[in-house]
C-alpha cells in the first residue's frame, strides 16, 4: 500500500519533507498544478475534482491520501470519506488551538475557501477570549508558486498583508496554508512573532493512522503535475524542499 499526498502546487511538499524526517518509503505526491490555488474554486467544483485525483491516486496504489492542503480538508475530506470508504484519509487543518498557548491575539493566514468552511469557523470559536485575525490572502500561494525558490514578491505582499496588524496586541501567526508555510523563517525573522503551523500535527496522525507496509527504509518520492509542461520544474523543487529521490508517475 502506498501513501500519497496532494495539493494544488507545492505547498504539500513542506508536509512530504516532515514525513520524510520521521519516516522512509516510496510515497507518491500529486501536484494539482492547473487548478492551483484551490482557494480560488468554489466549493463544489472542488470536490468533485478531488474525487478524480483520488481515483487517480487509486490507480497507482494509493490506500492512504494525505489531503496536503488546508482549503481541501476544510472543503472536501468528509465527503472524500463518504465515496471512498476503503481510503484512509489524513487532513491538514490550521493548528489554532496550539496558537492558544501564546499570549495575545491570533492572526491566521489562510485562503478566503478556507475561511468559509464549518470546520474553521468552529476552530475560531475554541477561545472566547482572544480576537482572531483572518486577513485576505488571496493572492499569496500564487506568488509562492510562481517563484519559488525565489519569494521576494512573496514577501513584499505578506508586509502588505499584516501591516494593518502591527500594531494590535498579536501573540501567534498560525499558517493556515501549506504554501505559507514557504514564509515562516521570514515571519520569525522580521516581525518576531510566535509562528504555529499543522505539519508536525499531520505527521503525527499519518504515521498513526497508516499501516507499516506504507513505510520502509526507501527515500523515494515519485510526482506527478497536473500541468505537464512543469513536470521537471516539480521535480526539482521536490529534490530541493524534501531532499530525496525524486522520479515522476
Amino acid at each position: 500500500m502506498k501513501t500519497a499526498f496532494l495539493d494544488s502546487g507545492i505547498g504539500g511538499l513542506t508536509i512530504v519533507a516532515k514525513t520524510f524526517e520521521s519516516k522512509g518509503g516510496e510515497f507518491l505526491y500529486y501536484s494539482d498544478s492547473d487548478y492551483m490555488p484551490y482557494g480560488a474554486l468554489t466549493a463544489n467544483v472542488l470536490t468533485s475534482h478531488l474525487k478524480k485525483v483520488t481515483e487517480k491516486l487509486i490507480k497507482e496504489g494509493a490506500g492512504v491520501i494525505v489531503l496536503a492542503c488546508n482549503t481541501a480538508t476544510a472543503v472536501c475530506i468528509d465527503e472524500l470519506r463518504k465515496e471512498f470508504k476503503d481510503i484512509i484519509f489524513v487532513g491538514t487543518e490550521p493548528a489554532v488551538k496550539p496558537a492558544l498557548c501564546f499570549e495575545g491575539d491570533v492572526l491566521v493566514l489562510a485562503t478566503p475557501l478556507t475561511l468559509m468552511q464549518k470546520r474553521f469557523v468552529r476552530l475560531l470559536q475554541s477561545d472566547q477570549g482572544k480576537a482572531f485575525y483572518t486577513p485576505d490572502c488571496a493572492r499569496l500561494a500564487y506568488l509562492i508558486e510562481r517563484d519559488f525558490p525565489c519569494l521576494k514578491e512573496a514577501e513584499r505582499m505578506l508586509n502588505l498583508i499584516l501591516a494593518p496588524y502591527l500594531d494590535r496586541n498579536i501573540g501567534s501567526v498560525v499558517i493556515g496554508c501549506t504554501h505559507y508555510s514557504y514564509l515562516e523563517d521570514y515571519i520569525r525573522r522580521r516581525y518576531k512573532f510566535n509562528v504555529v503551523s499543522g505539519a508536525g500535527g499531520v505527521v503525527r496522525q499519518l504515521l498513526k493512522v497508516a499501516p507499516k507496509d506504507c513505510f520502509s527504509d526507501e527515500r523515494l518520492l515519485k510526482v506527478h503535475s497536473g500541468d505537464q509542461s512543469i513536470q521537471k520544474v516539480l521535480e526539482e523543487r521536490a529534490r530541493l524542499v524534501c531532499g530525496v529521490d525524486v522520479t515522476s508517475f
